[in-house]
C-alpha cells in the first residue's frame, strides 16, 4: 500500500519506519530540511538497545493522492494540516493525536474524504530528523470515524511488524476515553513536576495528586468501572516508569504542549455538564503558564 505520513515528530518517524517494512511510505514533513535529512540518511529506529534503518521517501508539504493518509502531528497543528488535506483528492486519512479535542474538530469538517481514528499505545523519543527511539512497545488500534467498508485499510494494516500491531477495533471511542483518562493522570503532572512517569506512583504525594486528576476526569466522561481504570493508570505508570511523558518532552524543549487537547477538551466538558473540576483546572492554568515562559526563554 502507497501510504503518506503527514509528521516527523516521534510518532510520525516510528510509523514511517515499521511501517516501510511491509508498505512504500513517504514521509510528509513541514520543514525542508527534515524532508532532505530523510532523505539523505534514511530513518534509523532504536528499540531495546538494537538499531534498525529504513528508506523511505520524504517532502515538505501536503501534497500527492495515497493509498492511506496517517496523520501523526500533534493537536495543535491539526488545522494547519486540514486545510492543506482540504485541497487533495478523496482519500483515506487515519487521525493519530493524543486528548479528543480533535474529534470536534473533525466532525465540523466539511470534507467528502473517509475518515479514521487511532489511538497509539506506544512510547516513542524523537532523537533527530530521522531518529526516533521505540521507548515503550504497545499497539495502534483504530476504527472508522463514520460507518463504512474498512476492508482495503484493514488488510493492508493487517501486514505491521510483531512490535507494532494495528488493531481494529468498532469501540474506538471507548478506547480514546481511557486513553485521554490516562493521558490526563501522567501527563500534566509529570511535565509540572519534571518527573518521570513511575515517579507518580513511587512518590504518595504525586500518586495522590494523580489519584484527584483522575476522579474529576471519570466523572466528566461518565465512566464506569473506577478500580479497574485506576488499576490501568498504574500499571501503565509502572510499565513507562523510565519514560519522559511526550508533554514533558514539549516543556523541556520550550514547546508548547498537548494540554488543549487532553486537559482543555476535559474542561470544556465539565463546563457543560455544569462539573467542577478544581485540579483540572489548576494543571490547564499552571501548564498554560509555563508554555508561555518556557517558549519566551527559547525565542
Amino acid at each position: 500500500m502507497n501510504i503518506g505520513i503527514i509528521g516527523g515528530g516521534a510518532i510520525g518517524l516510528l510509523c514511517a519506519s515499521y511501517l516501510s517494512q511491509h508498505h512504500d511510505i513517504t514521509v510528509l514533513t513541514r520543514r525542508k530540511e527534515q524532508a532532505e535529512e530523510i532523505r539523505t540518511s534514511g530513518l534509523k529506529r532504536t528499540v531495546k538497545g538494537e538499531t534498525f534503518r529504513a528508506s523511505v521517501k520524504a517532502r515538505a508539504g501536503i501534497t500527492g493522492v495515497f493509498d492511506l493518509l496517517i496523520v501523526t502531528v500533534k493537536y495543535h497543528h491539526l488545522q494547519e494540516v486540514l486545510d492543506g488535506l482540504s485541497t487533495l483528492p478523496r482519500q483515506r486519512i487515519l487521525f493519530l493525536q493524543n486528548g479528543m479535542a480533535h474529534l470536534l474538530d473533525l466532525e465540523n469538517w466539511d470534507t467528502s474524504h473517509s475518515i479514521y481514528i487511532g489511538v497509539v499505545e506506544h512510547g516513542a523519543m524523537k532523537v533527530s530528523d530521522h531518529a526516533v527511539n521505540h521507548t515503550g512497545i504497545g499497539v495502534i488500534k483504530w476504527g472508522a470515524f463514520h460507518p463504512e467498508d474498512t476492508a482495503a485499510v484493514r488488510n493492508a494494516l493487517n501486514e505491521t511488524p510483531a512490535q507494532f500491531q494495528m488493531i481494529y477495533t468498532d469501540e474506538w471511542k471507548k478506547v480514546l476515553e481511557e486513553k485521554l483518562l490516562v493521558n490526563v493522570c501522567i501527563n500534566p503532572l509529570t511535565a509540572l513536576l519534571h518527573v518521570k512517569n513511575g515517579e507518580l506512583i513511587a512518590n504518595p504525594a504525586y500518586e495522590y495528586m494523580m489519584k484527584c486528576a483522575f476522579e474529576e476526569a471519570l466523572s466528566i466522561l461518565g465512566l464506569a468501572e473506577k478500580e479497574r481504570l485506576w488499576s490501568h493508570v498504574v500499571s501503565i505508570c509502572k510499565k513507562t516508569a523510565a519514560n519522559q511523558s511526550s508533554m514533558l518532552q514539549d516543556i523541556v524543549k520550550g514547546r508548547e504542549t498537548e494540554r488543549k487537547a487532553i486537559v482543555g477538551y476535559l474542561l470544556k466538558k465539565a463546563q457543560a455538564q455544569e462539573i467542577t473540576a478544581p485540579h483540572l483546572t489548576f494543571f490547564n492554568r499552571s501548564l498554560e503558564v509555563l508554555e508561555k515562559k518556557q517558549t519566551k526563554s527559547f525565542e
